[in-house]
């Protein structure tokens, strides 16, 4: 069977406010959302009870005076309180602004200003930042997820009850509409809002259908923060879109996360890199300490070995392994928002675990490519999904060049940046991406780093900080590890170099074991030597001549990736370890 073939019909390209409607009229009472409660289980929302509480709210809000256009914030946690927010402020006709949860308060407050917000609907534990902001002149109203002790701020479940007695019928809406006004995570210290029109993300959508054999038998798991695109895509809007439900995670602990994923029997979920990562660490960590590591190892061999010759020995081999660790059902994990360490992917599909991972941006809706299910290739992101093309400029003699994307998924621009609007883009339209990468004969994607992070060597070489990263973040000693461009001291170019946060406890254990008391000079001779130990990976112009040890956790944004901005300059104000 041709890819072409496997591609399935979508269930059609529409309006973000018609789901709920669509889905209550054809899925009923099947579970939508499924919310952990401490007393009795989980909290079951069926699709016709969604849909009951976004009509009856988004009467309210056009009661209100919310008109076609207008702005209307969400700010809380994954939960059935944020989704139905969401969804009726697309049926009342306004536009989505949803706002990043883990930002500090002065972030928090220039989106909701910046983006001219009428409404806020809010968590009550954000009730305290609020007020400590200085007031938003276009903000009228604040809506408490829940119940507070303030006549000024009425619950949504109020607003509801109000609705439901209203005779306001919601607006149509058309495809070329703004749905949402997403602010980028910020990892240049920049945050632009990003215009989607409900054409940019029901293409999406629709493409993703098409791709991944989805329906009312599967559960998502929603772990990652909802105002992220990744997420509010492909974790929130593809389930709803698919007839599927959603567990919302009680919590970003392992443990509670491996039995929301056995109690639910949670068949799908996307993530980060990191996540998938700590995953397999405490996977791996238990299976140490019941003594069964070997074995594992050896199994898998036995399944990569099978697979070589096309025998799927994996599921079998495993199965017990993946029903005590309640994930028999789990069918595909998606990882987006990052590079995936091939070795953690190849760790989870030797187990039978369908691990692969897939691209896109804010920009894009944000998914552009995706490994497909049937032909995973790790150290790709895959080809481009169904209605987007994909090509590079500005390419070197490594085949490396600039990621350039079109397709109906591609935003409307920056709001009120037409300055930044054009430069996104080349002359003949297509979105530049910022990233670099490498397209290979059968059209999968390799990203190899971002523009704005490479490296250019005395000697004219191009050096993708990721690249270094990688390798570095395999040793047992590091924890994370920042690459970075040096000025020279005389001529042109930069020197390699880079920032390290050590894995305290690991290094404590190893020069226990050694009975030794270590001084900075014994830290410095492991990481050296680890560092020499990565390099053999990588040609010798892509050596790290300097290095520095930190102290804390690199600063992240929500979706873990690290601020690179905030630490460029950092290896030459104070003198680090020469290599």
């Amino acid at each position: 069977m041709t890819d072409s073939e496997r591609i399935r019909p979508h269930r059609g390209i529409f309006p973000l406010n018609e789901l709920t409607r669509r889905g209550a009229e054809e899925f009923r009472d099947r579970p939508v959302m499924r919310t952990w409660n401490r007393s009795d289980g989980y909290d079951v929302i069926s699709y016709n009870e969604l849909h009951r509480r976004v009509h009856a709210l988004a009467k309210w809000l056009i009661d209100y005076g919310i008109e076609q256009g207008d702005r209307v914030a969400v700010l809380g946690p994954n939960g059935p309180d944020w989704s139905v927010s969401y969804f009726a402020i697309q049926t009342a006709g306004a536009v989505a602004v949803p706002v990043d949860s883990l930002m500090p308060a002065p972030g928090i407050r220039h989106i909701i200003a910046e983006s001219g917000s009428r409404i806020l609907f809010v968590a009550e534990k954000f009730f305290s930042m609020l007020e400590e902001m200085e007031p938003i002149r276009t903000l009228e109203r604040v809506v408490s997820f829940t119940p507070v002790d303030d006549p000024e701020v009425p619950a949504l479940s109020e607003l509801i009850k109000k609705g439901e007695g209203s005779d306001a019928t919601p607006p149509a809406r058309d495809l070329s509409e703004l749905a949402a006004l997403l602010y980028t995570s910020g990892t240049t210290g920049h945050s632009k809002g990003v215009m989607l029109t409900h054409n940019n993300i029901a293409s999406n959508l629709a493409s993703a259908y098409s791709l991944f054999d989805l329906g009312p038998d599967d559960t998502f798991l929603s772990v990652l923060p909802v105002h992220h695109s990744f997420e509010g895509t492909a974790g929130f809007l593809l389930p709803v879109y698919s007839g599927a439900s959603i567990t919302y995670a009680r919590s970003l602990k392992s443990a509670e996360i491996v039995e929301d994923i056995r109690n639910t029997g949670v068949t799908f979920m996307v993530g980060v890199p990191l996540l998938f990562e700590k995953m397999m660490q405490g996977m791996q960590r238990k299976l140490r300490q019941a003594g069964k590591d070997k074995l594992v190892r050896a199994l898998m061999g036995v399944a990569k070995a099978g697979g070589a010759v096309g025998l799927n020995l994996s599921k079998p081999l495993f199965n017990g392994l993946r029903e005590k660790a309640g994930m028999n059902r789990i069918r595909i994990l998606c990882s987006g928002g990052g590079p995936l360490d091939p070795a953690v992917a190849k760790f989870f599909n030797l187990l039978g675990l369908r691990l692969f991972q897939g691209y896109g941006l804010t920009e894009t809706a944000p998914v552009t490519h995706a490994n497909r299910p049937w032909r995973i290739r790790h150290e790709t992101v895959g080809p481009p999904i169904p209605g987007v093309e994909c090509k590079l400029i500005d390419v070197n003699d490594q085949g490396v060049g600039e990621v350039c994307i079109k397709g109906p998924n591609v935003f409307a621009g920056y709001y009120r940046n037409e300055k930044a609007t054009r430069e996104a883009f080349t002359e003949d339209g297509w979105f530049k991406t910022g990233d670099l990468g490498i397209i290979y004969e059968d059209n999968y994607l390799q990203i190899t780093g971002r523009k704005k992070n490479m490296i250019v060597t005395g000697g004219g070489k191009n050096v993708y900080p990721e690249e270094i990263e990688h390798y570095l973040n395999r040793s047992e000693f590091i924890a994370e590890a920042l690459v970075l461009g040096i000025p020279r001291e005389k001529g042109l170019g930069e020197e390699v170099g880079a920032l390290i946060y050590p894995d305290f406890e690991a290094l404590d254990l190893h020069f226990e074991s050694k009975g030794v008391t270590p001084d900075e000079k014994d830290v410095d001779a492991v990481l050296k030597a680890e560092i020499q130990e990565a390099q053999k990976h990588l040609a010798d112009y892509k050596w790290i001549r300097m290095f520095r040890i930190v102290d804390e956790e690199f600063q992240k944004t929500s979706t873990k990736k690290i601020k690179r901005y905030m630490y460029s300059g950092d290896l030459v104000k104070v003198n680090g370890g020469r290599l």
